[in-house]
C-alpha cells in the first residue's frame, strides 16, 4: 500500500513561494459508465495550498501538476476531526450520566460547550497545523 496520497490539479495562482492548486475531488464511483444516471456520483472541487521556495520560477497559472501529501496526514486529520470529538463525546457522557448523575439536557448541553472549546482549540491553532499538514508538487 502506498504511503502516499496523489492527486491531479492545475495551477490556479502562483505568488512567490505560495502555490494554490484547483483539484477535482470526484467521489469513488466517477469512473463508472452509469454515472451520469446515478445520483451517487459527486465531484467538488477544492484548493489546495502548496508552499516550495522558487516557486514563482518553476509553475505558471494553468499548469498541470500532481499535489501529493502523506497516507498519515490524512489519517492524523480524520483523528482530530472525528476520532477524538466522538471520544470526547462518549467520555463526557459517560461520566455526566452514570457519575455525576445529571440529567441529558445538562449533560448535551455542557457537551456542546466542549465541542466548541476543542473545535476553537483546532481553529487557534491552525497555522500550527498547516505545518504538520503540508503537501508538495511533483
Amino acid at each position: 500500500m502506498s504511503e502516499k496520497i496523489e492527486h491531479q490539479g492545475v495551477v490556479a495562482s502562483v505568488d512567490g513561494a505560495h502555490v494554490r492548486v484547483n483539484i477535482l475531488q470526484v467521489s469513488a464511483c466517477s469512473g463508472c459508465h452509469a454515472r451520469a444516471l446515478c445520483s451517487l456520483s459527486e465531484s467538488k472541487e477544492k484548493m489546495i495550498d502548496v508552499y516550495e521556495q522558487g516557486a514563482s520560477q518553476k509553475y505558471q497559472v494553468g499548469q498541470q501538476v500532481s499535489v501529493c501529501g502523506t497516507l498519515s496526514m490524512g489519517k492524523q486529520a480524520v483523528r482530530l476531526a472525528f476520532g477524538i470529538p466522538l471520544l470526547l463525546t462518549l467520555v463526557w457522557m459517560l461520566v455526566a450520566i452514570a457519575w455525576l448523575h445529571l440529567n441529558e439536557l445538562v449533560s448535551i448541553g455542557v457537551l456542546a460547550v466542549v465541542l466548541v472549546v476543542y473545535f476553537y482549540t483546532l481553529y487557534i491553532y491552525r497555522n500550527r497545523l498547516a505545518r504538520h499538514f503540508a503537501f508538495w508538487i511533483e
